[in-house]
């Protein structure tokens, strides 16, 4: 990995200018990215293949119990295991490294080359809390980004280690679960979250915070956000000490297209509201091959935050309107280089 700084400056926070360290993609993921024939041809399976992860991996279940009796029983006990595993709310998941460093992230990373900007080099000793943006249709970032070895994260946050936080309902998918966990996913439940934390040692989560409903609002292009009242990463922070880093990956909102129609919409936010997740419909190429896209995961300087066990609903919410600031800060101070064609940011 290059972690050598680009020849133009940008201007920090605070006016002063101050170049940002540059982590590009290594030498081979490189080389395997550009190559053509067998090699594109597994890259683009392997894609088509991760895309479809949290179906293929319970339909895998289901297929065994249906066809193979021996197994109906142990499945029943694993099913059952999967809402009661302490690793649900224990703050640290179960990462497996040899997992994140399995080759086919090898094949991942070379479709979705990742790219990681810092504009501070943070200090492992601290606990912080990234806030990150957009959701996607599929949240890559949370795991091409912050799950596999291969991006590259770990190199430029030596020392700190970022759990992705992930829905509850998420982790007791059978299997699916399972990857997960082991790529480091914890709950993003406030119990989970305050154990992560309170840690310390570099301990670290990184939220997607629009969610679900962020989901919805995805399309090649589209900038939107949903921020505005999504309070309670501040207040965890705040409580933990933690400090605040804002984070936007640039790509990820271009790997699908999604349909988008008025009755659609109206039928996708109720189930939204029912269920606490969405269900957009999204197609790429020729079918659900997503595109091949450059992530490029932008790490703001972090707002420092002092500790308060009880932060008051004045406290949450100055924070948060700094937060916004910083993170419409570095989109516009990254946005004509890495994703001069997309919209202008919109934070609802």
């Amino acid at each position: 990995m290059s972690g050598s700084p680009r020849p133009s400056p940008f201007e920090s926070r605070n006016g002063t200018m101050e170049e940002p360290y540059v982590f590009e993609p290594s030498k081979d993921i490189l080389q395997l990215s550009q190559a053509g024939g067998l090699s594109m041809v597994i890259q683009t399976f392997l894609a088509t293949l991760f895309t479809a992860l949290v179906l293929v991996m319970p339909l895998a279940l289901i297929y065994v119990f249906v066809l193979v009796s021996w197994a109906r029983i142990p499945i029943v006990g694993y099913m059952a295991f999967c809402f009661v595993d302490p690793a649900l709310d224990n703050g640290v998941g179960r990462r497996i490294q040899w997992v994140r460093a399995l080759s086919i992230w090898k094949y991942i990373n070379a479709y979705f080359p990742v790219r990681i900007v810092l504009e501070k080099r943070l200090d492992p000793t601290n606990s912080y809390l990234f806030g990150v943006s957009p959701h996607g249709i599929l949240c890559y970032s949370g795991q091409v980004v912050m799950g596999s070895l291969r991006s590259g994260m770990d190199e430029a946050l030596k020392g700190i280690i970022v759990h992705p936080a992930g829905l509850r309902h998420a982790l007791t998918v059978p299997i699916f679960r399972d990857y997960l966990l082991a790529i480091g996913t914890i709950s993003s439940s406030r119990t989970s979250i305050r154990k992560c934390l309170a840690r310390g040692n570099g301990h670290s989560v990184g939220i997607v915070i629009g969610g679900a409903k962020e989901s919805l609002y995805t399309n090649r292009g589209s900038r939107q956000l949903i921020l505005k009242n999504r309070k309670g990463f501040v207040r965890e922070a705040i409580m933990a000490g933690a400090h605040l880093v804002p984070t936007f990956v640039f790509g990820e909102n271009d790997i699908f297209w999604q349909v988008e129609h008025p009755l659609l919409r109206r039928l996708q936010r109720w189930m939204q509201s029912k269920m606490m997740f969405a269900l957009p419909v999204f197609y790429g190429r020729f079918g659900l091959i997503p595109r091949r896209t450059q992530l490029t995961a932008v790490f703001g300087s972090p707002l420092l935050v002092v500790k308060n066990p009880n932060p008051t609903h004045d406290e949450i919410n100055r924070v948060h309107a700094q937060y916004l600031v910083e993170l419409r800060r570095i989109y516009a101070r990254f946005k004509p280089i890495y994703d001069p064609e997309g919209d202008d940011l919109v934070i609802a």
